[in-house]
């Protein structure tokens, strides 16, 4: 489902994308062009936020991570995700579960071969 009113910009989404860029608001009101006081306004869901402010965010995020790609550059794992109904979910690293696995002690006691040129 989209945000009920597509002339304001989703508060999760943009809480989200401040919460990428380290929760620096001074770092986001420069990179929107804004000053500290609107950002604060909008994070604190005290001013509607305007639509163009999480796509502004959303394409910059595009952006660099299609650069990295294209340099070759492995990106690092996003931290979470926001759905399609405006939640945030957080991606967990998978923990493993440790299993009893036999050795197999002929593979180790096998003298190693020599380099034959």
């Amino acid at each position: 489902m989209r945000y009920p009113n597509l002339r304001y910009g989703n508060p999760t989404e943009f809480a989200y994308y401040v919460m990428c860029h380290g929760d620096d608001i001074a770092r986001v009101a420069r990179i929107l062009r804004r000053s500290e006081r609107s950002v604060k306004d909008w994070l604190h869901q005290r001013k509607k936020i305007p639509w163009w402010v999480p796509e502004v965010l959303r394409l910059q995020r595009m952006e660099a991570a299609h650069t990295l790609r294209q340099m070759g550059i492995n990106p690092r794992p996003s931290f979470g995700l926001v759905t399609h109904q405006a939640q945030l979910v957080l991606r967990r690293p998978e923990t493993k579960t440790p299993q009893v696995t036999d050795l197999r002690r002929a593979a180790f006691d096998q003298p190693a071969k020599a380099i034959s040129s």
